[in-house]
C-alpha cells in the first residue's frame, strides 16, 4: 500500500490537520494516511505538550469513521529525540510491502536543511509539501519533492488554539467534534487572568492565520 507519513504533535489535532490529510487521500493517490503522533518535536519547546497518551485518544477520535486514517505511535519507543530519518527507515523495514511518502507543508519545507540527515530523507522518500499562507511562494527545487496543488489552506494554529483555551475562549468549531469539550475536560490549557485582554485578543487572531 502507498501510505503517507503525516507527522506532528497534534496538540491539538484541529480541522486543518484533518482537511489536508483528507485531501491527500482522495486525490494524492494514497491508500492511507497515517497521522505519526510526535513525543517531542526537536526544533519545538514541549512545555506545554498534552501527554501523549491524550493526544492520541483525540487523534484517534478525530479520525475514527474514516477508513483511510491511521495512527502511529512508532516514534514512542525510539530514542528521543525521534528524528524522521530515522522514523521512516524503521517504518520501511517493519513493513517492506508498504510504500511510505512524507507529507510536510510548506513551512516546514523553508527549515528542511535544519532537519537531520535531510538530503537522505529527498534521496530516499518522496516528500509531498502543502501549502501554508504564512510562508508565501514557496520553491520546491528537489525531484523526490512536490507541491500539492489543490490542497486547502485552512490556517488554524494549534498554538492559538492553545492561547484561547488559556483565555477562556470557546473554539470548538476549530477542532473536530468532541474534541474541544475533552480538551477543555481535562484541563490542559486552563484559563489565566491576562493583564491586558484586549491585546491578546489581538495577538490570537493574528496567530490562527499564522502559526501551526
Amino acid at each position: 500500500m502507498k501510505i503517507g507519513v503525516f507527522p506532528g504533535s497534534f496538540n491539538p489535532v484541529h480541522i486543518g490537520h484533518l482537511a489536508v490529510a483528507n485531501y491527500l487521500a482522495e486525490f494524492g493517490g494514497f491508500d492511507e494516511i497515517w497521522f505519526l503522533i510526535s513525543p517531542k518535536n526537536p526544533l519545538k519547546e514541549a512545555e506545554d505538550l498534552m501527554d501523549h497518551e491524550f493526544r492520541l485518544k483525540l487523534v484517534e477520535k478525530a479520525i475514527e469513521n474514516y477508513p483511510k486514517f491511521k495512527t502511529s505511535t512508532i516514534e514512542w519507543d525510539m530514542p528521543r529525540p525521534a528524528y524522521t530519518v530515522n522514523t521512516l527507515q524503521k517504518l520501511r523495514m517493519l513493513f517492506p510491502d508498504h510504500s511510505f511518502e512524507l507529507i510536510i507543508g510548506t513551512d516546514n519545507w523553508t527549515t528542511i536543511h535544519r532537519w537531520k540527515d535531510y538530503r537522505l530523507i529527498l534521496k530516499n522518500f518522496k516528500t509531498w509539501v502543502y501549502p501554508r499562507l504564512k510562508t508565501g511562494k514557496v520553491d520546491i527545487n528537489h525531484p523526490n519533492a512536490k507541491l500539492v496543488f489543490g490542497a486547502p489552506k485552512i490556517e488554524v494554529s494549534s498554538s492559538a488554539i492553545r492561547e484561547a483555551f488559556r483565555q477562556g475562549k470557546d473554539m470548538r468549531f476549530f477542532m473536530p467534534a468532541g474534541i474541544y469539550e475533552d480538551v477543555l475536560a481535562a484541563g490542559c490549557f486552563k484559563k489565566e487572568e491576562l493583564p491586558d485582554e484586549e491585546h491578546r485578543q489581538d495577538e490570537i487572531i493574528d496567530k490562527l492565520i499564522i502559526d501551526n
